[in-house]
């Protein structure tokens, strides 16, 4: 029975989205975004709830962006093609071009502020 809950707990552990391993920088006048700002917190609580193939690929960072903290919804999939979203402190869209990769390029001080516990990228921020 011991070692069923041992591997229980362990299992468990593995599976489990985490941000520990993570950076927590204060931003949008909190303490902790990630678990502070609603519309964030929600984004999050949606993508561990709804994990998929291609949930191993997803992230969202925080970063500065034009002197603003930003935060970005960073997809790392090899075969797919798309526009990242960056959003202000409130949630909204400051960069809504299909095609930002030049403002991608201008964050900076970018950390990870979620991504899912089977985490295949390695980005390079």
């Amino acid at each position: 029975m011991k070692t069923a809950l041992t591997v229980f707990f362990a299992l468990f552990a593995l599976l489990s989205c985490s941000n520990d391993n993570d950076i927590i920088r204060p931003a949008c006048g909190v303490d902790n975004p990630a678990k502070e700002l609603s519309w964030l917190k929600t984004e999050i609580d949606n993508r561990e709830a709804n994990i998929t193939e291609d949930t191993k690929y997803c992230y969202i960072t925080q970063a500065d962006y034009k002197g603003q903290t930003v935060f970005v919804y960073q997809d790392c999939n090899p075969l797919i093609d798309k526009g990242i979203p960056i959003l202000d402190c409130e949630g909204n869209w400051i960069d809504r071009t299909e095609e930002n990769r030049f403002a991608l390029r201008d964050l900076e001080n970018q950390i990870i502020i979620w991504r899912p516990a089977l985490f295949v990228c390695e980005p390079e921020l």
